[in-house]
């Protein structure tokens, strides 16, 4: 290989790893799966989930559960679930007496997180 080959492909190489991250995961961790529609194509694949890693095969390599079936999965497929809250209330008698927040709050400790995609399935 000449040299001027050497020095453009050490010139991809860089410029590729300039934005490029490696994807982890860790056990019990939500994510999201890359799953392909009826087509090939990238364009049309849909990402289901969440979904939980129950276990680490290897760097790149996890064993995901989603909707009851485990499954082996490449990091590229996954990607980080995160939630969204809409509110936290740390007065728990304010939090009691409203019924239809408790139903789609999670208490942790005094405070209690309302989720923005619940409360908007409710018509809160």
């Amino acid at each position: 290989m000449d040299s001027h080959a050497k020095r453009a492909q050490a010139r991809y190489v860089s410029r590729y790893n300039l934005r490029t991250r490696d994807k982890t995961f860790s056990v019990g961790e939500s994510v999201l799966v890359l799953t392909p529609d009826s087509t090939s194509s990238k364009v049309f694949s849909r990402w289901k989930g969440p979904g939980v890693v129950p276990e680490i095969k290897s760097k790149n390599s996890y064993m995901v559960e989603l909707d009851g079936v485990r499954r082996h999965i490449n990091a590229d497929k996954l990607r980080k679930y995160h939630v969204q809250v809409d509110e936290v209330c740390c007065d728990l008698a304010e939090y009691n007496t409203v019924t239809a927040a408790a139903a789609t709050a999670t208490v942790v400790g005094h405070c209690a997180i309302l989720f923005k995609m619940k409360m908007k399935t409710l018509g809160i």
